[in-house]
């Protein structure tokens, strides 16, 4: 098995950036979500109910801040002035920008195979799937098995060089599935399919044992 691709999403529920390396701590990769939105109420929102944010990307420019990339191309940084106004008016509800730390060590990072988004597509054969859609962390490639095989790595540990991992759980789906970002169209098909083939879960989470690096190409090895 081998890291085909690294993701880093500095702005929860907002697209992220692909990677050739990170660093991974216990809280999963470094600069990922580092900053949240929030509604109205001043209470970190979601895709689900602001859709525009999937349309949406973000990169790590700091260690505490992100340069948001909207549909039209324009940049600006999560810490500009007019930060929280010119996002509101791309995603077309009142939202504003905070600082955010992760807090579930259980599930410091989220994991999905090729060979899953393979099964995945030949299922949906009109439907388009790709990682952007699942926002996995590291998606593994050259997996033994078909299907899912993931799903069955409970309780398994995982090593990439330095770095340990212990998957601890599924990934229970949304409606942030279907939404549509700058590589996937809208789609309700997707989670209908996972709902009723999968129980409702693709892709699994993990706790990180040991933190270390890893890169695009690393070789993965079972430690159990």
């Amino acid at each position: 098995m081998r890291v085909d691709q690294l993701w880093r999403y500095p702005v929860k529920s907002v697209g992220g950036e692909p990677l050739a390396s990170a660093a991974v701590g216990a809280y999963g990769i470094e600069g990922d979500r580092i900053v949240a939105v929030h509604d109205e109420r001043d209470e970190v929102t979601w895709a689900g109910a602001v859709p525009g944010l999937m349309r949406v990307r973000a990169v790590a420019v700091g260690a505490d801040v992100a340069e948001l990339i909207l549909p039209d191309g324009k940049r600006f940084r999560s810490d500009a002035p007019d930060a929280d106004t010119r996002l509101s008016a791309a995603v077309n509800a009142k939202v504003t920008l905070a600082g955010h730390r992760p807090d579930q060590p259980d599930a410091a990072l989220h994991v999905l195979t090729t060979t899953s988004l393979r099964s995945l597509d030949r299922a949906l054969p009109d439907s388009a799937i790709d990682a952007t859609r699942f926002r996995p962390n590291l998606v593994l490639d050259d997996v033994p098995g078909t299907g899912f095989p993931e799903h069955d790595w409970l309780g398994r540990r995982l090593a990439i060089g330095a770095l340990r991992l212990r998957f601890t759980e599924g990934c229970d789906r949304c409606v942030m599935i279907t939404k549509e970002t700058p590589s996937v169209p809208h789609d309700r098909a997707v989670l209908r399919w996972v709902a009723r083939e999968l129980g409702n879960t693709l892709g699994v989470y993990a706790a990180v044992e040991s933190p270390g690096p890893v890169r695009v190409g690393d070789e993965a090895r079972w430690l159990d």
